[in-house]
């Protein structure tokens, strides 16, 4: 029974990928100027669907699909400078029927420097509000990358699920938080 419920977990789709900081990215100081790391997690996000096969510029030239963002956070652990190779993590982390969610993790040696999130709607060319999450759920699960079916809502359609429990992301993100914190004490 617990392989069962194990089986059905659903998953997290992460990608990662290097970064070197230039100095364009940086303050007078030499640390990585806060709103550069949202112009990162939009590379992210965007070499994250282009591994799995899903070109951004395709959708949106194609179906006509815009992906703004609505919300949006970053939690800096420690500095990030000039010349720095970082490593982003970009992770899908919920994918429903109108808006997808990407939680992000920038590190240096495995210390965690930056951890954050986007909120994203579907929308058309007008600003109206599309339901395309259930096509980002089927191309993944076409490529292997998550298992299951999208849950049904409550007019019996099918909606995609969360890749992964939203509670345990936000748990994960707060213990990255933690461990920095209590490693900056000692």
């Amino acid at each position: 029974m617990a392989e069962e419920k194990k089986e059905q977990q659903p998953q997290v789709v992460v990608g990662s990928m290097p970064y070197r900081v230039s100095m364009a990215e940086v303050d007078a100081y030499g640390v990585m100027y806060y709103s550069r790391f949202f112009e990162l997690f939009e590379r992210g996000r965007t070499e994250l669907f282009r591994a799995l096969g899903i070109e951004y510029r395709q959708i949106l030239q194609q179906k006509q699909i815009l992906m703004p963002v609505v919300e949006a956070a970053c939690r800096y652990m420690a500095p990030v400078v000039y010349d720095d190779l970082i490593t982003l993590e970009t992770a899908i982390t919920n994918i429903g029927t109108r808006g997808i969610r990407f939680d992000y993790r920038v590190l240096r040696d495995d210390v965690v420097l930056a951890v954050g999130f986007t909120q994203h709607i579907f929308i058309d060319p007008q600003g109206r509000p599309v339901s395309f999450g259930k096509e980002v759920f089927n191309i993944l699960k076409e490529k292997g990358v998550i298992t299951g079916e999208p849950p049904k809502d409550e007019e019996g359609q099918q909606q995609p699920q969360q890749t992964q429990p939203q509670e345990d992301v936000t748990q994960k993100l707060k213990n990255f938080i933690i461990e920095r914190t209590e490693g900056k004490d000692n």
